[in-house]
């Protein structure tokens, strides 16, 4: 029996509804988002969330193609990149996504400074739609 990607899907739809939320927020402008505190604790509670989807896909892609088990959720990104589903540059910038998620997530309190998170934002925006586009091609070349 084949490998089943459906909950690698799911993670991937999830995905897409927090980026989209991302996107909003970048698009508004840095002058927008740096006069909205709120607006600030929304876009990092999306990203947060964003990038637990992009560690939860990368452990359901890993289990089901049944490669090395990761040691963490960074690892799995790691591990994404050595199996050549991932450039090393793009899991890198995820890795780094995901330790500024959590070091200014919800066991920070949201705190963060606003020049800086927009930029991450930024960057989030574009690595997590290029994570999107190669997981979807590598699922697509396995036919």
């Amino acid at each position: 029996m084949g490998a089943d990607f459906s909950n690698l899907l799911l993670e991937l739809d999830q995905l897409e509804s927090e980026l989209e939320a991302i996107r909003v927020v970048v698009d508004e402008g840095q002058e927008m988002y740096a006069a909205a505190p709120t607006a600030r604790e929304a876009a990092l509670r999306h990203l947060e969330m964003a990038m637990r989807h992009v560690l939860d896909s990368a452990w359901s892609l890993i289990e089901e193609s049944q490669w090395e088990e990761p040691e963490d959720g960074l690892d799995a990104i790691e591990i994404l990149a050595e199996e050549d589903v991932l450039p090393g540059p793009l899991a890198v910038s995820l890795i780094g996504l995901a330790e500024y998620a959590t070091e200014h997530g919800e066991s920070a309190g949201w705190d963060a400074d606003a020049e800086e998170s927009y930029e991450r934002l930024s960057e989030a925006v574009d690595s997590l739609a290029e994570y999107q586009e190669y997981l979807h091609q590598y699922l697509k070349e396995l036919g």
